[in-house]
């Protein structure tokens, strides 16, 4: 019997590792556009012309958020969950969670990319020593950065 058990706890396959379930809060740069309509019409020399438009002016401004960060037991698939502040209106505004990419885990940083759009695609780091996340993008959202700490899904908090 003790033959057995020692084959079994020998050959059986053994997973320390969890998933892995981070919340981190910061700041994201977001990208407000505002369009604006003119008209005017001009007089002169017994003719007038008429004519309008509009323009679209684009800022950007820091916005608070808390960003939802999981990898799978083994870190080889995951998401990365946006708040709607974060998310662009093309492409991304109604889809919250987005398939993380090119996973990549040390000891000491946690690398991962996803798509959110044609145009989007971020880059996120974060440090398993300080628990800050980097979040990279060329377009909106261009950047967050926060501190990061362990979530514990299976606890509700209310």
């Amino acid at each position: 019997m003790k033959k057995i058990l020692v084959l079994i706890i020998l050959y059986a396959p053994i997973s320390f590792s969890e998933d892995l379930d981070l919340v981190c809060s910061g700041e994201a740069t977001v990208t407000d556009s505002k369009v604006s309509s003119s008209s005017a019409q001009v007089y002169g020399q017994g003719t007038s012309a008429y004519g309008s438009g509009s323009t679209v002016t684009a800022t950007d401004r820091q916005a608070s958020a808390e960003v939802i960060f999981h990898l799978d037991d083994g870190f080889d698939n995951g998401f990365i969950q946006l708040p709607s502040v974060m998310r662009p209106p093309i492409g991304g505004k109604k889809i919250d969670k987005f398939e993380l990419k090119n996973i990549s885990v040390t000891d000491t940083e946690i690398k991962a990319e996803f798509k959110i759009n044609f145009i989007n695609k971020p880059k996120v780091t974060i440090s398993r020593v300080t628990g800050k996340m980097e979040y990279k993008a060329m377009a909106s959202p261009k950047n967050f950065s926060g501190d990061c700490s362990v979530l514990d899904v299976s606890k509700k908090k209310f």
